[in-house]
């Protein structure tokens, strides 16, 4: 009898383990952190990331290239964003790359969007800064239609 409660205990603690096992793995995979692919890492720094989370998407030239690693304030002016890129972007990104931040469709997740620029420059690398360009705002969008409506209405 004792001999059958201590298999019991033993294969409840391998079930449950197993269970945490495949709940942190989901969470791992849910998260889009590349588990199973060569990446390596790319730097940003913005003044604003309008709702940028870690695991939104990275986009080179509108082809998924990585995933939002982290979001670091640095001050209160800049924030840095770590990026994890897949290795078979490695030979097509440059150094003279410049990062925005853009919409996954009209009110979508953020993405990262990397865009080439027409100069010549060596491959980005491990951990290397690229520019970051200022995104137009859709508050800021709003905004400016709003003084507008506003003076028509007054010219009207």
């Amino acid at each position: 009898m004792a001999k059958s409660a201590i298999n019991n205990v033993k294969l409840g603690t391998l079930v449950l383990g197993g269970l945490f096992f495949l709940v942190l793995l989901l969470y791992m995979i849910g998260k889009n952190r590349n588990l199973f692919g060569d990446t390596y890492m790319l730097k940003v720094q913005f003044e604003n990331i309008q709702g940028l989370v870690a695991g939104n998407n990275v986009r080179f030239s509108g082809i998924q290239a990585g995933t939002v690693k982290k979001v670091k304030i640095l001050n209160d002016t800049v924030i840095e964003v770590t990026m994890i890129i897949d290795t078979k972007m490695k030979s097509i990104i440059r150094k003279n790359a410049v990062a925005s931040i853009g919409t996954d469709g009209l009110v979508g997740n953020k993405v990262v969007n990397i865009i080439p620029d027409r100069g010549p420059a060596p491959l980005a690398t491990e951990g290397d800064m690229l520019v970051s360009k200022k995104a137009v705002s859709t508050d800021e969008m709003l905004q400016t239609l709003y003084k507008t409506n506003n003076d028509v209405a007054v010219i009207a």
